[in-house]
């Protein structure tokens, strides 16, 4: 018998010291690369010098990833915060997979309902389901501005798998919003019955003429009925898209008119309560 099994089977404490040799010992590397002289790159983030393994599951795991954010002429991504459902353009005609057309919310919504198409005419570019889905795919939710300590550009840490805060946005008809909730967003298709101003991510007033259009809301699956002014109800999306199911939340409703101007105005967002979600699990 070894002298460590002789002293646990008497009893007695051991030094803590671990090694390969020791009878209970779990192997370990020790090939750690050499600290980043700099702000490491997203390849470096990619690929880290330093990994561990445990003889448990894990549990509570969170996926994230980085993504670089190309600038909007009116600086919309500056205004990025953590609980920020992000969209990704698809990036499938150009080289360069380093920078990224990312849109949270509200800047989904205004480009939804303001952009235009290149032909000349006033017609609005997104038109159909399909053209929306063809140019957006949800990426995830924002976790932490990872500081490129560029102007021009923003670096984000975003979770796609696992746990994460969100930005209150769902409120049931009824009641409070209970754990094991699954929140949706929903696209639908809004016909204004007048033309009328609204506010841009920005907080600005813009002019939103009485064309049919595009707008992604929050819905849960118990709303029949349109409570919250917002345009439709869950069964009639064209199309849905599970965020996760709610772990922790408090028994605050959010104000109505506080979720109506989250979907289209960034600080009015931000200003949302966040509650922690379970994301494709």
């Amino acid at each position: 018998m070894t002298s460590m099994k002789r002293m646990l089977a008497q009893g007695m404490p051991t030094s803590g010291d671990v090694n390969s040799s020791a009878p209970f010992s779990f192997g370990a590397s020790s090939a750690v690369g050499a600290d980043y002289g700099s702000k490491p790159s997203v390849n470096a983030l990619r690929n880290p010098t330093l990994h561990n393994s445990v003889p448990e599951s894990m549990v509570n795991s969170t996926a994230s990833v980085p993504l670089f954010v190309r600038p909007f002429v009116e600086g919309f991504e500056k205004g990025y915060s953590e609980g920020d459902i992000l969209f990704v353009e698809r990036n499938t005609k150009s080289r360069d997979c380093r920078h990224n057309t990312v849109a949270n919310l509200p800047v989904i919504n205004h480009l939804l309902r303001t952009s235009k198409k290149n032909d000349g005419t006033d017609e609005l570019k997104y038109q159909k389901l399909e053209e929306v889905l063809a140019n957006f795919n949800y990426f995830g939710i924002l976790n932490t501005d990872m500081d490129s300590g560029s102007k021009w550009q923003r670096l984000l840490n975003i979770n796609v798998r696992g746990r994460s805060r969100v930005a209150r946005l769902w409120k049931p008809e009824n009641g409070y919003l209970t754990k094991g909730t699954v929140l949706y967003l929903g696209i639908y298709k809004v016909v204004p019955k007048e033309s009328k101003s609204s506010m841009n991510p920005n907080g600005q007033r813009v002019f939103i003429d009485d064309k049919p259009y595009f707008q992604v809301k929050a819905t849960l699956e118990c709303c029949r009925e349109d409570k919250q002014n917002m345009g439709n109800v869950f069964r009639k999306a064209k199309h849905l898209i599970p965020i996760g199911i709610v772990s922790q939340v408090t028994l605050k409703r959010p104000n109505t008119q506080a979720i109506l101007d989250g979907h289209v105005n960034t600080e009015s967002c931000k200003s949302l309560e966040r509650i922690e979600v379970l994301m494709r699990i």
